[in-house]
């Protein structure tokens, strides 16, 4: 165990002339000696994820940290520097989601965060942000009585929500959220400072915030001009099949198809491949395919004979290479079977005998590879079936 002194005075600052430093914190136990420190000196924290350069390198090029301004208004913190790549770094991704470098996290001696800034700070920007959260370092704990008490008020509600989603996951934030906004009226949410919440965690497809989003898109964009409802499409799209796929709920599905996918987020031309794409998806991380296969199969109908022939067969064949569950096997038979009758082929009634081998349908799979036999073309599809055949022969003898 390193003694905290060692520890202190081996960590280096990522620029010796500048007024402000940071301790560059490399593992765990340089992270726990440092927080400990801070805590003694009843200090927050000021954390910066950064890659050894970039953006910020070039604060300290351009002066930033050598403000004497700024560096009054961080005496309250102890500054650590941690790179992406090291021990420490990569715990921290685990933890928040960083999209830009560096990126500057406040907060108090507790490690409840209290602001996130991301990229290229100026020295207003951090100056600004850094003297509200020491002027208020427990006011998350503050508004956390007042909500127990129900006496938040709405700007309150919302500071609330924005502290909360900073320190915890995003679905537990949508029903933070969700409280607030079920206490308003509708009319009301499209008003700040309600507005701002609806836009970005009105996503539950069991509300109806979004179709209430979706049909006043326009009077949020006069609200909040950076409103995007495409983002807001897509990122409700994938917060719903996070929750079917968690829930197994194809439902949620079909509430996504209807209420979601289209204009402005897609053309009527290209919905279908999104739809396929998303019933996929849920097919693949849910392991039930009944669903996803009747969807694909419907989705082929209106598709030329050969093209939609051959997309069912790739995608049972596809199916049945990466999964072997009883949902999985049903499905890509049901896919085989609508490929075969599309178009009459060896390929597809062998990997119909393949899946009911799979499926412990032994005379099944005998009767489908017997149907196969007057279509051999080649010397390559009669080793083919004669695998089969060998392996269909074998389970039997074993059986009797």
């Amino acid at each position: 165990m390193k003694s905290l002194i060692i520890v202190l005075f081996a960590l280096i600052s990522l620029k010796l002339g500048a007024q402000v430093r940071f301790l560059q914190v490399n593992d765990l136990e340089d992270y726990e000696l440092v927080l400990k420190t801070a805590r003694q000196s009843n200090t927050m924290l000021l954390v910066a994820m950064h890659d050894g350069g970039g953006a910020f390198r070039q604060m300290y090029i351009d002066g930033v940290f050598d403000d004497a301004s700024l560096e009054a208004e961080m005496r309250p913190f102890t500054n650590i520097a941690i790179d992406e790549s090291d021990e420490m770094g990569e715990r921290f991704q685990q933890l928040f989601v960083t999209r830009q470098l560096p990126t500057f996290f406040i907060m108090n001696d507790q490690e409840f965060v209290m602001d996130v800034l991301q990229g290229y700070q100026d020295i207003g920007t951090l100056k600004s942000a850094l003297y509200k959260a020491s002027r208020a370092p427990y006011r998350y704990d503050s508004l956390l009585v007042k909500y127990n008490n129900q006496s938040l008020s709405n700007k309150e509600w919302v500071e609330l929500i924005e502290l909360y989603a900073l320190n915890f996951d995003f679905g537990r934030t949508v029903v933070l959220a969700q409280e607030f906004l079920n206490a308003h009226e509708e009319a009301d949410l499209l008003h700040k400072p309600q507005v701002s919440i609806l836009s970005q965690y009105g996503l539950n497809l069991e509300t109806p915030y979004p179709l209430l989003v979706k049909s006043n898109a326009a009077t949020i964009e006069k609200a909040l001009p950076k409103f995007n409802l495409e983002e807001y499409l897509q990122t409700a799209i994938e917060f719903n099949l996070d929750r079917a796929i968690l829930g197994q709920d194809s439902l949620i599905l079909a509430k996504i198809d209807t209420e979601l996918i289209g204009p402005p987020l897609v053309s009527a031309d290209s919905s279908e491949f999104l739809k396929l794409s998303i019933y996929r998806e849920y097919a693949w991380q849910s392991k039930r395919f009944e669903t996803y296969a009747a969807t694909f199969i419907k989705a082929m109908q209106s598709k030329a004979t050969s093209i939609s022939a051959n997309l069912l067969y790739q995608e049972a064949y596809e199916t049945v290479e990466n999964f072997n569950s009883r949902s999985a096997l049903k499905g890509a038979m049901a896919m085989a079977e609508a490929s075969d009758n599309k178009q009459n082929s060896f390929r597809a009634k062998m990997l119909k005998a393949y899946i009911a081998y799979l499926q412990k349908d032994l005379p099944l799979s005998n009767t489908l590879l017997q149907n196969a036999r007057p279509q051999i073309k080649t010397p390559e599809q009669l080793r083919s079936l004669e695998k089969l055949q060998a392996l269909i022969e074998e389970d039997s003898k074993k059986k009797s």
